[in-house]
């Protein structure tokens, strides 16, 4: 392929100095400062939020501004006043509200919001500015503004934000749903010359550009860029910008810049701000005599964003907003100080592939309380079906195109999808061996079996596996799990946007036919996975309540097996040394079972104990057998056996999962239970797992147990969420039914916390 540095000509080194007036923070360019730590959390109720008329006071406000952005998040241009204040004169319409919050030491929040009526409110952004400013040194600020605002506000919309500049929302126990605005992109220069950064895009893109330097040479020759950077400059560029604009698809819509409407008058108002301080240019790239192509950037110590660009549609087979993109990413690369490049855009698929990491920019919804938020998802399904009875509308078109689903996890290899990092994972339960053993096992002719996932090239971003069920009238969506299931989640792989689960969620309720109820246990409620499919269901006019599922014990390893022992209790210590004499003196031997050689015999002594158990015979006969058979060729099987006289009386089925041991399994004789081979096993599995496996954790799974407590040293909890349609009979009726149960539930409660204190259960000689 020839060397696209060499067919286009050397630019010329024009590029964004650092600003002069500006110190530069040390931090990387592409997310905001890990130190801005919200240090006023203590003292932020001693003045509170404050209200003004944002288009004439914030002028007075822009130096607090400034350096409330710089301390979060390092001068932001999109947040810099030198860019909102313009955004007010020129778009705002006089009813923006400049929410200020203050305390003795100074502003820790700020925002502009624009009344909606009827309580609602939302953050000031028109199309001019891709990412909302929201300044908040902590989230849960956001607790106190209501009362702030006028009227009775009951919902805030925060558009078009960045999560990588927002504080953590994680903390803040409104209720809120999250949706997906758009996917931007960027690049990034660390640890890249040009030339490797070029080398790793497609190759299809390569050969694109260079087919399109050729041409230009052939037909026009070489291409030239000029960088402007000076403020007196800008007006001259704005007017040939526009012009390019206009003269395209733009102008005829009527959305072009020019030189004399409102639009250009903010770009050249903000441009030139910047330029007077080195932190604007306009690229301008020429083909032969023709202005072909221009773009508009402005930057701060370590940011780079393109605003917009133009180009001569005339010359179109020449590509020049492609050719000029080339340039100017080249120029970027000769810096001495680097500069992440942000495209803040709903990227296209080839668009994506001049970037090097993508971003997906959120909608944020925020209730004043959790009856607002499902009054109004209730109404919005409502009317959502209102809408479908007066005139049926066409099947989304964007889930058609983005969501795609397998009837079965071995279909994959039938599909231009490839599995990747969910053929093996670090997590048994998390990958694709697992399910297939669910489906072969468990659910072998199941119909409703579906994996739903987002894929990025050949590669799914997020799978969701689920069941789709029908139970009498109802239908509903439910998590691929059973009772052989510890922990379920979405397969997630390294680069996954949480909020493709909206969509993913939407279309098994679609495939469903309507479902009803939809049902995901268990799951690790301290996730963002679980969060996150919280806020999928809220999303799609779902109500979603969690419920308990059960306890976890675990073990947090903290060095050595004689290190472990030393921090149990004495009478397990005691225990432990007294059944493991007795078991030796009576002959007995234990045995680990790791590998494929000869597993058969040792799953047949693991059937055979449990069958001579106090357990239950298993429903699925099959599963765990294939389970052994599977971890064992994964090289994850711990099987421990216990033998007196050659005969197995204990088996316990461990695994390794990454830097954690699973006890999946347990059983013994009970013939043998003088013996208390169960302890003696575990202790030995438990010497294995900690000084030759070198686990970080012991994980009991599932279940309360009292004897797990003397093993481990914490406790968490699973729990699982139902979420019913409110926009079905069905789903209304079923919705109606919870309600009232957790009512009753929570009343019955308190009466049995009041009646003792009130003397209701004193006996009657007291009395």
């Amino acid at each position: 392929m020839p060397d696209l540095a060499r067919l286009s000509a050397s630019p010329p080194a024009f590029a964004l100095p650092s600003s002069a007036d500006q110190q530069s923070t040390g931090v990387d360019d592409h997310r905001p400062r890990q130190d801005a730590q919200p240090f006023f959390r203590e003292r932020l109720s001693v003045m509170g939020w404050e209200i003004h008329d944002a288009k004439t006071a914030f002028r007075q406000f822009a130096d607090e501004w400034d350096r409330l952005n710089a301390r979060l998040y390092d001068r932001h241009p999109f947040f810099d006043s030198r860019f909102i204040e313009p955004l007010l004169d020129h778009f705002g319409d006089g009813g923006e509200q400049l929410c200020i919050h203050r305390t003795d030491a100074g502003i820790v929040g700020a925002l502009i919001l624009c009344s909606g009526g009827f309580g609602r409110w939302s953050s000031f952004r028109p199309a001019q500015v891709q990412t909302g400013a929201v300044l908040l040194d902590d989230a849960c600020l956001l607790e106190t503004l209501w009362t702030a605002l006028p009227g009775l506000a009951w919902t805030i919309e925060l558009y078009a934000v960045d999560p990588r500049y927002l504080p953590d929302f994680s903390r803040l126990p409104l209720p809120r749903i999250v949706l997906a605005q758009a996917r931007t992109i960027g690049i990034r220069q660390e640890n890249h010359d040009f030339r490797s950064y070029w080398q790793e895009r497609p190759k299809k893109l390569q050969g694109n550009l260079a087919r399109y330097f050729r041409r230009t040479e052939t037909e026009i020759g070489p291409t030239g860029l000029a960088a402007f950077v000076e403020a007196a400059d800008m007006e001259a560029c704005i007017g040939r910008y526009g012009a390019l604009e206009t003269a395209g698809w733009k102008g005829q819509r009527g959305t072009a810049i020019s030189i004399g409407n409102p639009q250009g008058a903010f770009y050249r108002e903000i441009l030139h701000r910047f330029a007077l301080s080195h932190q604007a240019a306009v690229y301008e790239l020429h083909l032969g005599a023709h202005l072909a192509s221009s773009r508009l950037v402005i930057a701060n110590d370590h940011l780079l964003i393109c605003l917009k660009t133009a180009y001569d549609e005339s010359l179109a087979r020449f590509a020049p907003g492609r050719l000029l993109l080339y340039r100017l990413i080249e120029e970027q690369f000769s810096m001495p100080s680097r500069k992440t490049i942000e495209f803040y855009t709903n990227a296209t698929s080839d668009q994506k592939e001049w970037a090097t990491f993508a971003c997906t920019l959120q909608n944020i919804q925020i209730f004043r309380g959790p009856l607002y938020a499902a009054a109004f998802s209730v109404l919005r399904a409502f009317r959502r079906n209102l809408r479908k009875l007066r005139a049926e509308r066409p099947e989304n078109a964007r889930l058609k195109d983005e969501v795609k689903d397998c009837k079965r996890i071995g279909n994959f290899k039938d599909t231009p999808y490839h599995l990747g990092e969910f053929a093996s994972a670090d997590r048994l339960e998390a990958s694709a061996a697992w399910f297939e053993l669910l489906e072969s096992n468990v659910f072998p002719s199941d119909p409703g079996i579906r994996y739903y996932f987002t894929a990025e090239k050949q590669f799914p971003a997020v799978l969701l596996p689920v069941r789709l069920r029908a139970k009498g009238p109802v239908k509903s969506v439910e998590s691929l799990s059973n009772y052989y299931t510890s922990l379920y989640a979405p397969l997630l792989s390294k680069d996954a946007d949480l909020l493709d689960l909206n969509d993913l969620l939407a279309a098994a309720d679609r495939d469903h036919g309507g479902a009803h109820v939809m049902r995901f246990a268990p799951m690790d409620p301290d996730t963002p996975a679980y969060q996150s499919l919280f806020n999928a269901l809220k999303a799609n006019d779902w109500i979603p309540f969690p419920f308990f599922c059960f306890g976890n014990w675990f073990l947090t390893v903290r060095g050595t097996w004689q290190d472990y022992l030393k921090s149990r209790s004495a009478n397990l210590r005691s225990s432990i040394r007294r059944s493991c004499k007795k078991f030796a003196a009576a002959g007995g031997t234990l045995e680990i079972v790791m590998t494929p050689e000869n597993i058969e015999p040792s799953i047949a002594e693991f059937q055979q104990v449990y069958a001579a158990s106090w357990k239950k015979p298993e429903p699925y006969p099959d599963f765990v057998p294939s389970l052994i058979r599977k971890l064992a060729g994964m090289g994850t099987l711990r099987l421990g056996i216990a033998r007196l006289q050659n005969r197995a009386i204990a088996a316990q089925l461990w695994f390794i999962d990454g830097n954690k041991a699973s006890i999946y399994k347990v059983a013994y004789d009970d013939s043998f239970a003088s013996y208390a081979p169960g302890t003696v096993l575990a202790a030995h599995l438990m010497q294995h797992v900690i000084d030759c496996d070198h686990v970080h954790e012991v994980d009991y799974l599932i279940g309360d147990d009292s004897y797990k407590q003397k093993w481990m040293s914490d406790r968490r909890e699973r729990w699982g969420i139902i979420a019913y349609n409110p926009g079905t009979i069905i789903g209304f009726t079923l919705l109606v039914k919870e309600v009232l149960g957790r009512v009753v539930k929570t009343i019955a409660a308190r009466i049995k916390l009041a009646w003792p204190q009130a003397g209701f259960f004193r006996p009657l000689r007291e009395k």
